[in-house]
């Protein structure tokens, strides 16, 4: 299956929502972090072509793609806004107003540290070496971004921008990889919601079943004359013989077939998919900072210290909550709410 015909030739219905509980899903979300040259081409594209298709909202309502932005990437949509918009030949001003009021508030902002940026592969987008031809050279401008996909990693770099490229983090045929990732997160948040509902479901029968079990053994006479009674009358209609459960068996595979189809399809599209996009893994010894950044960045809602302590802890790693609030006080990426209520990131405030 190649990645084009994975894309246009979905296997579940299109999501229209996010996904109920997307942290349900035990698999790591990669989550995307687009540069400037991305959102700019993607906003004039819009433009040029009726503003239909828009990829960066569409991820960020799967509840599974929140994308993200380095702080820096809205003063370089500013800079190289008009020249983007004069050689896409579109309005500048009609650029400005998509950005403003659809593209940007999908995204969420991050402002990192000094210390962010030294990290293994952001290092190598630092590193100037003049002996080199420049098309081989780091461009410290796009530091950040590097920064920023290893901060909150596994994450895949959405970028038109070659230097990515060089080093191996990304491609920069940024159309199949935002498709793919769009499809990725439908088909996982399409999984989060239907195993939202089979524990549901379970806890409602489970609950039933308690129920019964306890009113029978309050009334255990009752109980013993109904549960005959029902035998009986199974028996004397032909729903305890071998041949009727066969039937109904054989029926019920008939109706779980189509089901089990699809969904074998559907994991064998996701492993395409994954296979398809260079991911920026996290390093391997993460500090407290990329533990609870990464986490809020995925779970869809802000947390209390407490909560991200135990949501921390429920995946082995023991910070307590008096830790995990100093650390987020003293980190620009971390924004705080109302109620104690801590989240990464932040939303566009300003218009370009």
């Amino acid at each position: 299956m190649t990645l084009d015909r994975a894309v246009a030739a979905p296997l579940l219905p299109v999501r229209t929502g996010p996904a109920i509980n997307p942290m349900v899903l035990d698999r790591p979300m990669l989550l995307p972090v687009l540069d400037t040259n991305a959102l700019l081409t993607h906003a004039c594209w819009l433009v040029k072509n009726g503003y239909q298709h828009d990829k960066v909202t569409a991820l960020a309502g799967t509840g599974r793609s929140t994308p993200y932005i380095a702080a820096h990437v809205l003063g370089e949509i500013v800079k190289h806004l008009p020249r983007m918009a004069d050689d896409a030949h579109v309005p500048e001003h009609q650029v400005r107003r998509l950005l403003g009021a659809q593209i940007l508030p999908a995204l969420r902002v991050v402002d990192l540290e000094i210390r962010d940026h030294l990290s293994p592969q952001t290092r190598h987008i630092l590193r100037v070496d003049r002996e080199m031809p420049k098309r081989h050279r780091g461009d410290p401008d796009d530091a950040p971004t590097m920064a920023l996909a290893e901060f909150l990693g596994p994450c895949v770099i959405v970028t038109e921008d070659s230097v990515f490229s060089r080093f191996g983090v990304a491609v920069i045929e940024w159309i199949p990889v935002a498709q793919s990732l769009l499809r990725m997160a439908n088909l996982e948040a399409t999984a989060a919601d239907a195993l939202v509902l089979i524990d549901l479901a379970l806890r409602l029968c489970g609950a039933g079943a308690h129920d019964l079990v306890v009113l029978a053994g309050r009334n255990p006479l009752l109980a013993t004359a109904a549960v005959t009674g029902l035998l009986w009358w199974c028996y004397r209609n032909g729903y305890l013989t071998r041949d009727n459960w066969r039937q109904r068996l054989a029926r019920l595979g008939e109706a779980t077939a189509p089901l089990l189809e699809l969904t074998v399809n559907a994991v064998t599209e996701h492993q395409t998919l994954s296979d398809s996009l260079l991911v920026v893994e996290p390093p391997a010894y993460p500090t407290r900072e990329q533990l609870a950044a990464r986490y809020l960045a995925r779970c869809g809602r802000p947390l209390t210290p407490g909560e991200l302590r135990d949501a921390l802890a429920r995946r082995g790693h023991i910070i307590s909550a008096a830790q995990l609030k100093r650390d987020m006080q003293t980190h620009a990426a971390f924004v705080r709410a109302p109620g104690d209520l801590w989240t990464i990131g932040r939303p566009v405030r300003q218009q370009t």
